[in-house]
């Protein structure tokens, strides 16, 4: 008697604290001693540097290194929201809103293309990329993923990036054999 396959793969975890141990566990990040030793730390410009290129994932080109220096000081503007999070203003907008995130971690969090993909997979069930226009990143940056994030029990915020960044970035991969 033969025995039945399955071939579908389930992506179900019984808790919110079973899905962030699995994911977490997965995250791997060779700069990641660069953002621990520097996030919260007073604003210099070498630590911002150092933070862009952990965000980067390495080296800034000369262009991007530029575009740091001149959008992202060390005595930052009175209405942050007002520069950093308006499509107008300029710097990329997951660099303005990192940005935030070297101001106050606690209050911005991290937001990429691997944390907006696995919110979408988590509340939507499917897997959706990022959007490419600025306006839409910010809209869902502030009505979807802070709101998402506040929904968790967990309170370390860095745990649950660490998680949402693994699992995104698996999302990334499966997606692609779909």
């Amino acid at each position: 008697m033969s025995k039945k396959l399955n071939f579908s793969i389930s992506l179900n975890f019984e808790n919110e604290r079973k899905f962030l141990d699995h994911w977490e566990a997965k995250y791997s990040y060779k700069l990641e001693s660069s953002y621990d030793s520097n996030i919260g730390q007073p604003l210099t410009s070498e630590r911002i540097d150092i933070l862009y290129e952990w965000k980067n994932g390495g080296n800034l080109s000369a262009k991007k290194r530029q575009s740091v220096s001149a959008n992202y000081p060390t005595n930052p503007p009175s209405n942050l929201q007002n520069r950093y999070l308006r499509e107008k203003q300029s710097g990329g907008a997951i660099w303005n809103i990192f940005y935030l995130h070297i101001l106050d971690s606690s209050q911005w969090p991290i937001f990429d293309q691997h944390a907006y993909r696995s919110m979408k997979y988590l509340t939507e069930g499917k897997i959706t990329e990022i959007p490419s226009k600025k306006s839409k990143v910010y809209e869902s940056y502030l009505d979807e993923y802070i709101p998402f994030l506040n929904n968790f029990e967990e309170t370390d915020k860095r745990r649950i990036d660490k998680a949402l960044f693994s699992f995104g970035r698996f999302l990334k991969i499966l997606n692609k054999y779909k």
